[in-house]
């Protein structure tokens, strides 16, 4: 078990220095302070660096390092090509080098591993990946910093930090989208193709049946279009359309639960205990739910191999009547498509729909997003890195209002002059903007350390001050959809075993077996074959030893329950 470091001390000594606690952000961070010397094999920050006073820009200084990002899927783009980025490059003199993953994300980092040659800073999920890397002796431990940097103490949160330890104790990994505060996020979401769904008398959208309906409407009256699509192919087992229906067939699920994916669950809570997901209800109606749509001809038919750029391509053109994604209202997906169709039709674009449910299904517990306080993902700074402080102390900025808006919002007179209750006001330039060449900007970009609560609470102020025309389609559909069907899975954080562990190696054969499980269930040719082909599998899973995987995630489970409490 992860064991927990108690920061009452780094409290009191935040709360007494006259420092300013800034909020979060995301990106990297350096410090004004001479830099420490690189850390030894044994991953410690040499010298413990002395406390010390200033604004957490004041403790910046210039610094350049590598930083990779491991998802196949993410392409990095040049640095200073941004309008918030070029500022930070001029007056702060922080430069940061990508590192393609080049759509092999687990090849780059097992190539980099065993050369030695890692970049200086990863970003990557939390689990079995960061956990190698520490007991290798590859990561710095963050914990020497802590003192000197208290405003990102203070912005994460002690049961955060305590909850993103290592098994030794010690803190190695700079959470990114944390939430500090009691709201939720989240990007999960049904969206609907508006001039499609208005020509066909803009139906009831509420049940699984009214969907299905729907699609078949969608299938008669436009035979171009694809009724009904869903994200890219997740971890290579993680199929987004199963994990949004599995959300709605039954009540408090959320797709995290049946996915094999790092740092995910894999079991379905059920009183004290983890269970199997093939025993779940709630996972045997969502499969035989989307096969019966296959065998329909209502979903698209390569949806294990397409990419994410093919399916951007289908949505940009208004080709996917209903489409279902773990982040459709973001950049890339929905936001991007949205404002290409209104580009060019004001008429037309998505719409986000509250997410479908079966009968007898309460629709305000169906949550096809979850989120953790602890965020999307972390970033650990590795002993390659010359200046691990600089790096933390960039961090450090990254967390703070300041930071947060820049990244976010834009640098100050470009669209916005002023703050008004902490809140970047809109000027004219942005209220009047072309929302593609808004997007073209990439304003947001290397937000590495994103503070969820602190973004959407600002952001939320914001449009509310906006005339209705102007405001920004992702926040909306965030703040009336996405957010509110999400569910916090904090405490089912750190579920993954050792990889090279005995509970490990079966982990992976439970992940390879739903990966090639899946798309038989899918491509059965009835709803009793899918039923058995179910019944196979679990009864395979068990073989393997799932209900060890499922004890141990118990165990887990409960021991996270008590830190939350404080215990």
């Amino acid at each position: 078990m992860k064991m927990r470091k108690n920061l009452s001390v780094l409290t009191l000594v935040a709360v007494t220095m006259t420092l300013t606690l800034s909020a979060c952000s995301s990106g990297n961070s350096t410090d004004t302070s001479s830099a420490s010397p690189a850390p030894t094999a044994t991953t410690e920050a040499s010298a413990a660096p002395q406390a010390s006073t200033g604004t957490p820009k004041d403790k910046v200084k210039p610094v350049t390092f590598s930083q990779y990002v491991n998802y196949d899927w993410f392409t990095a783009l040049k640095w200073g090509d941004q309008p918030h980025t070029k500022w930070v490059q001029e007056n702060l003199k922080i430069n940061i080098n990508p590192v393609q993953a080049n759509g092999a994300a687990a090849n780059k980092l097992n190539a980099m591993i065993v050369s030695g040659e890692l970049p200086d800073v990863i970003v990557l999920d939390r689990g079995k990946d960061v956990e190698r890397l520490q007991q290798a002796g590859k990561l710095v431990a963050l914990d020497p910093y802590l003192e000197k940097y208290p405003e990102f103490v203070k912005a994460v949160g002690e049961k955060n930090i305590n909850m993103l330890r290592s098994a030794d104790g010690k803190l190695y990994q700079l959470p990114n989208w944390f939430i500090s505060g009691d709201k939720g996020n989240g990007n999960a979401a049904y969206i609907v193709e508006k001039k499609i769904y208005k020509a066909l008398g803009s139906p009831k959208l509420e049940t699984f049946d009214d969907l299905e309906a729907y699609l078949k409407m969608v299938k008669e009256k436009y035979p171009d279009v694809v009724p009904f699509d869903s994200g890219e192919m997740r971890d290579g087992a993680d199929l987004q359309m199963v994990g949004m229906v599995y959300s709605g067939f039954g009540d408090n699920r959320t797709s995290s639960f049946i996915s094999p994916g790092a740092g995910l669950q894999f079991g379905v809570p059920n009183g004290d205990k983890m269970t199997s997901i093939y025993e779940d209800p709630a996972f045997q109606g969502a499969v035989t739910y989307v096969s019966k749509l296959y065998r329909e001809g209502l979903t698209s038919k390569d949806m294990f191999t397409q990419t994410r750029d093919q399916i951007g391509e289908k949505l940009n053109k208004g080709k996917i009547a209903v489409f279902a994604a773990y982040d459709s209202v973001t950049e890339g997906l929905g936001r991007t498509a949205h404002n290409n169709l209104r580009n060019a039709d004001p008429e037309d674009g998505y719409i986000t729909v509250w997410p479908f449910h079966a009968e007898g299904v309460d629709k305000n517990k169906v949550f096809p997003g979850g989120y953790s306080t602890l965020g999307w993902n972390v970033n650990v700074i590795t002993t390659n890195a010359k200046d691990p402080e600089a790096i933390f102390a960039y961090y450090n900025w990254l967390v703070t209002p300041e930071a947060q808006n820049l990244y976010f919002f834009g640098p100050q007179g470009l669209y916005w002059d002023k703050l008004e209750d902490g809140v970047p006001v809109p000027n004219d330039a942005y209220i009047n903007r072309d929302p593609k060449k808004y997007d073209e900007q990439h304003i947001g970009e290397f937000l590495w350390a994103g503070n969820t609560s602190y973004i959407d609470g600002t952001k939320g102020k914001r449009e509310q001050a906006l005339p209705e025309a102007a405001q920004d389609w992702t926040t909306v559909s965030q703040s009336t959809v996405s957010f509110k069907t999400s569910l916090n899975t904090t405490e089912f954080s750190n579920m993954d075993p050792d990889p090279k562990s005995d509970l490990g190696i079966i982990m992976q054969r439970l992940k390879d077996q739903y990966k090639n499980s899946l798309p038989k269930m899918i491509f059965a040719k009835s709803d009793d074959e899918v039923k058995s082909i179910i019944a196979q599998t679990s009864k395979e899973a068990q073989a393997m030893g799932y209900d060890k995987v499922l004890e141990f995630k118990s165990k887990v489970w409960q021991d996270n329950l008590k830190k939350l409490s404080g215990q």
